[in-house]
């Protein structure tokens, strides 16, 4: 549809779609924007998926002017969460 010149509309059903508010729908989303030259609601769409959508995020700041705020995004870490080795009780019953 926005190849057709149809970017609204097809940005409006993509929204609307049960997963268009997901970060991987955002980067989708954004992608179209920008490609239309509407990087600021590309940027606007990421930034409430900015962690999962960094390095687009930063692309499209970037594009803006806004250097200073894609490498400060780009710095940014996000803790890696801690995976339990093992959990539940041990056993002295075979098989072990």
């Amino acid at each position: 549809m926005a190849d057709c010149g149809l970017l609204d509309e097809a940005l409006e059903q993509a929204r609307a779609h049960p997963e268009g508010d997901t970060s991987y729908a955002a980067r989708t989303l954004s992608d179209l924007l920008a490609e239309a030259g509407r990087t600021e609601e590309a940027v606007a769409v990421l930034e409430p998926h900015a962690p999962a959508n960094r390095a687009s995020l930063a692309g499209h700041l970037i594009d803006l002017g806004r250097v200073e705020d894609a490498v400060a995004l780009l710095q940014q870490r996000t803790p890696e969460p801690v995976v339990p080795v093992r959990t539940g009780t041990f056993s002295t019953e075979p098989p072990f």
